[in-house]
């Protein structure tokens, strides 16, 4: 039996109804009822706020007033399901303002019911949403422009959560591991596709970080699990409030091709494309290093230097083919001969040079005699039975000895190995003094060479590769001696450069130049546009008249400067960077073009491109050389160099193209002009002016023309 209220009862309840109401119209929500017709019974300062009308305005109608047009009525639906007397729970809405806006809400639907437990009205709790869904798309919007981007850029991000251990990745962080997209990535996944030679160095500097460390960047390598190895770039910086760790954030860039790209450069900075063995300018460098522990330790240092017997008749009856396979026999045969502590190069064509550090005159010949045991045995030239011998000449350190010093005492006792036939090796002696005295013989007549007008110069055409049409010929000096016929180049030009007499003689060769190819502009129908590359050498860009010697030319032959193209070899440049800096901007002002030749064999001088006022790359022939055949490496190389040369606004021009396949190649990689035998050898003036105007610039026309030496 339910005993009757007593007024203490009644004040008590009607305090907590009056305190309900108050709570109800203060309420940032809109609260309103309804009766089971849906028309309004309530309507609190929070509804009026949200929808625009007063009480007055909205009891006593229906709430599909608060409904979109043409939309069904959704909280005439809503209340339809109240019927079990179940709540309707944060049910997302779109209604309509008063203004008629539309505004979304987050809806709640609760039943009200009478003392019988019958449902006779609703009572309904709208939360304006709109701000927060627009926030909500945006920031939805913006994360997936953030993914886009990121797939594009192959960047991916991960996000640690110190508090809560909530790891996040992008999408494209899985992708760069080869792993599948999952919900909640862990640590051990993370762990499982660092390279396990790069995990702990990976390890450590997360461990670093997360103990206070500054942010890193990371080159690894990770192992993806289907067995495929990439390279990554990681940055990773940590987040911290009031010293305490709440947040790693890491950023991972694939930089795979690019790195493979670094290391192919690299390989062919330090070597020999064909054999594999280390290069001159590796080569250098090992033997200054080990002269220095040598005068540490009281030791000598050997140097070995190794050239084939009659190569020439090899490459000559046999082809370059049957040549390059004997280089390739021999360097293996030499691998197995020499100790695992010894240096072994190819030095320039078929020479080689083997550098031993802590031996003595015993040891050299040792050394000497098994290689030439090795060498002893045929070599099988594609077919052919062939017996090769060589000369070896061999320099022993002492404690004033340079690296240059040792291989030019090598390579003199090499000559006089030559001259004796000993199998074991020649040892330099200072009393060796016929090459050197035939050196002395050339720089005593090359001063002359001028005066007598022996010298001449040759022209090879430089090819334009989609159009074959000449764009230009490259000068190339050659001496005509009155006993001995043409000289190399490779005789002269290096005495020419010792003595100075390069500068002088470099001057002749710019005028004579310059003054030809402005005839055949003038002269030669079609030719106004043609362009004249001339060489420079270290020393004459160190000569302080260069640029007036330069301009007088230009002036002297009435050419535009435009055509007129200087070329550079990186290890010029790098003689005196500064200094040529300074001369290679006045000349580029004077508006000629500036080349620099034989890129990619001068490792060093990449940091100075972006500096250099050049306008053109020259890709060394060594490069060239494995496009269209078996190298795998020389087209992305080719292909590297290409791309930072367009990335600089640099032309492109390959040289020593000989193949219709290196042809091909060079087309597909987008590369303008090149030169080579494949459209002629260096040319003779007259030669050359037949040649340019017989419109000989196709493919094969090279063959057809006489060799000049060099």
């Amino acid at each position: 039996m339910v005993s009757p209220s007593t007024p203490n009862d009644a004040a008590s309840e009607f305090e907590h109804v009056r305190l309900l109401a108050a709570l109800v119209e203060a309420s940032d929500d809109a609260i309103n009822g309804a009766d089971l017709d849906g028309i309004i019974t309530s309507w609190n300062a929070g509804a009026e706020k949200i929808y625009g009308y007063t009480a007055e305005e909205a009891i006593g109608r229906s709430v599909g007033m608060l409904t979109p047009t043409g939309a069904m009525d959704v909280e005439g639906t809503l209340r339809s399901g109240l019927a079990g007397g179940k709540p309707i729970i944060g049910q997302a809405v779109v209604a309509r303002h008063r203004d008629g806006s539309l505004i979304e809400l987050s809806l709640t639907l609760s039943p009200v019911l009478d003392d019988d437990g019958r449902v006779i009205g609703s009572s309904a709790v709208a939360r304006d949403i709109t701000e927060a869904q627009r926030k909500r798309t945006a920031a939805e919007h913006e994360r997936d422009r953030l993914a886009f981007a990121q797939e594009l850029a192959h960047v991916g991000s991960v996000e640690l959560n110190m508090l809560t251990g909530h790891r996040w990745w992008s999408d494209e962080y899985f992708r760069i591991h080869g792993l599948p997209i999952i919900p909640d990535p862990t640590e051990e996944l993370w762990l499982s596709v660092l390279h396990p030679e790069d995990r702990e160095r990976v390890r450590q500097v997360w461990h670093d970080l997360e103990s206070g460390g500054p942010p890193f960047k990371l080159v690894h390598r990770i192992l993806r699990p289907s067995g495929e190895v990439r390279w990554v770039h990681t940055s990773a910086a940590a987040e911290h409030r009031d010293g305490v760790l709440v947040r790693l954030l890491e950023t991972v860039v694939d930089i795979t091709e690019r790195k493979l790209a670094e290391e192919a450069l690299e390989r062919q900075a330090f070597q020999d494309p064909l054999t594999g063995l280390a290069n001159r300018a590796l080569l250098t460098n090992r033997i200054e290093r080990v002269l220095e522990e040598a005068r540490q330790n009281g030791t000598q240092v050997g140097v070995l230097f190794l050239d084939v017997n009659r190569f020439k008749v090899v490459n000559d009856g046999l082809g370059h083919a049957a040549g390059d396979s004997l280089l390739i026999q021999l360097a293996a045969r030499l691998r197995s001969a020499v100790r695992p502590t010894d240096t072994l190069a190819r030095f320039a064509g078929d020479e080689f040079v083997i550098v031993c550090s802590g031996v003595g005159p015993g040891e050299v010949h040792d050394l000497a005699r098994r290689i030439a045991a090795e060498v002893q045995v045929p070599f099988d030239l594609l077919g052919h039975e062939l017996f090769v011998s060589v000369s070896i000449g061999i320099a022993l350190s002492s404690s004033a000895d340079t690296a240059e010093a040792l291989l030019h005492q090598a390579d003199t006792a090499m000559y006089s190995a030559k001259d004796t036939g000993r199998i074991d090796g020649v040892v330099f002696e200072s009393s060796m003094h016929r090459r050197a005295g035939a050196r002395l013989d050339i720089g005593s007549q090359l001063p002359r060479a001028i005066e007598r007008d022996e010298l001449e110069v040759y022209y090879q055409p430089i090819v334009d590769v989609v159009r074959q049409v000449p764009l230009a010929f490259e000068a190339l000096l050659r001496w005509r001696h009155p006993r001995h016929g043409l000289v190399s180049p490779c005789d002269f030009i290096p005495v020419a450069e010792e003595t100075g007499l390069i500068v002088s003689i470099g001057r002749w060769v710019l005028v004579n130049a310059l003054a030809q190819t402005q005839h055949w502009r003038s002269q030669v129908p079609g030719a106004s546009g043609l362009r004249i590359a001339v060489n420079l050498s270290a020393r004459q860009l160190q000569d302080p008249c260069l640029f007036d010697t330069v301009a007088d030319a230009i002036t002297e032959a009435g050419i535009d400067p435009s055509a007129v193209e200087l070329e550079i070899t990186e290890s010029a440049l790098l003689k005196n960077v500064e200094c040529s800096m300074v001369t290679l901007t006045r000349l580029r002002a004077l508006g000629v073009g500036l080349s620099i030749d034989d890129f990619g064999t001068g490792y060093s001088s990449l940091s100075y491109l972006s500096r250099l006022p050049v306008t053109s790359l020259k890709i060394d022939r060594s490069f060239v050389d494995g496009l269209g055949g078996g190298d795998l490496h020389a087209r992305p190389i080719v292909a590297a160099i290409t791309m930072m040369a367009s990335a600089l606004g640099l032309d492109v021009i390959a040289e020593g193209v000989e193949t219709q396949g290196q042809l091909r190649e060079l087309e597909r990689l987008e590369i303008g002009a090149a030169q080579g035998f494949l459209w002629a050898r260096p040319m003779h003036v007259g030669d050359a002016g037949t040649w340019l105007t017989g419109g000989k610039s196709r493919p094969d026309a090279g063959r057809t023309q006489p060799a000049a030496a060099g």
